[in-house]
Parts: structure tokens; C-alpha cells; sequence
């Protein structure tokens, strides 16, 4: 499935998969990127794999949050990103939530908060590291939802890439 004309679509799972959360199930898509996962503007694009969490009802309105993201040069470093019970939670890579101070942490969690609320439908956000056990993206037991999102990680090295794998 395509969810919009910048993003190509590298794994699509359209239905609940498994027992963890409700109806949980996940998408990986790639958009091309002309910032780091710190932010920082790279001199040639590169492009930047992350993944959608789903819950049962697969709302793809979650897409339009992401380009709005996108456009605004806020996906960078977001691995992971979902939408649950009216609340958009983007996990972002653990060197960045490292890298950050106080100010630029708080800064690029109101810049989401605000996507969120220009949306048709608005949403609360919740943004932390994908490293983090304060997330809400899957409702089930916090070491569950860890080891999914490692899963998922190490099967599609979420990121920013210099190159394509052959």
C-alpha cells in the first residue's frame, strides 16, 4: 500500500499479526532526508527508514501527522511512530534524546505537540526515545513492547542511511 506519494513503502502488515496489545501490527517506510538524527542538515540527502505502529483499527490518519512532520522537518529522528487512543506517540533514536539538551528536547516535543494539534482531527503527543519504558504506542507489558521494537530495529535498521543495501 502506498500512504503518500514521498514515501515508499518497504514492509506493510495490513492486519493484527500475533497476541501483543490490541491488534498490534507495524509498517516501514522510507523518505528520503536532508537531516541527521540530531537535526543537524547533511550536505546530501540520505534517506531515513522508521516504522508505523498500528493497533486494530489501522487508522491511517497517522500519515497525514507524519508529513506534516516531514515537511516540517521533524522526522528525522523518529524510529518509531504511532497513534493510540488519541495520542500520537513518536519514539525517537536514543542518541538524539541523548544528544539533546533540556531546551531542544522540550523544544522538539512542543514542535510535534503542535502537528498535532493543526491536524483536521486533532491528537495529544507523546514523544520520547524508543529506549524508553514512559511510552504508550502498544498496551500490553512494557518488556513486551521493548522487545517487539528491538525486533523490528534489528530486522530493518530504522535510520538514517547513507546508502542503500544492496
Amino acid at each position: 500500500m502506498s500512504y503518500a506519494p514521498c514515501f515508499q513503502t518497504l514492509h506493510d502488515e495490513i492486519r493484527p499479526v500475533g497476541h501483543l496489545g490490541r491488534g498490534t501490527h507495524y509498517s516501514v517506510l522510507r523518505v528520503p532526508t536532508w537531516h541527521d538524527e540530531l537535526m543537524h542538515q547533511l550536505q546530501f540527502g540520505r534517506f531515513l527508514d522508521f516504522a508505523i505502529i498500528w493497533d486494530e483499527d489501522h487508522d491511517d490518519r497517522v500519515v497525514d501527522a507524519i508529513l506534516v512532520m516531514y515537511l516540517g522537518g521533524l522526522l528525522a529522528p523518529v524510529r518509531f511512530i504511532g497513534e493510540r487512543k488519541g495520542v500520537l506517540s513518536v519514539l525517537l533514536a536514543p542518541a538524539a534524546v541523548q544528544a539533546w539538551d533540556d531546551h531542544t528536547f522540550q523544544r522538539y516535543r512542543e514542535d510535534v505537540a503542535d502537528v498535532c494539534t493543526s491536524l483536521e482531527d486533532p491528537w495529544t503527543a507523546d514523544v520520547n526515545s524508543m529506549d524508553s519504558s514512559q511510552h504508550s504506542i502498544i498496551h500490553a507489558p512494557a518488556e513486551n513492547v521493548a522487545t517487539y521494537l528491538k525486533n523490528i530495529d534489528m530486522l530493518w535498521q530504522l535510520g538514517t542511511k547513507s546508502t542503500l543495501p544492496a
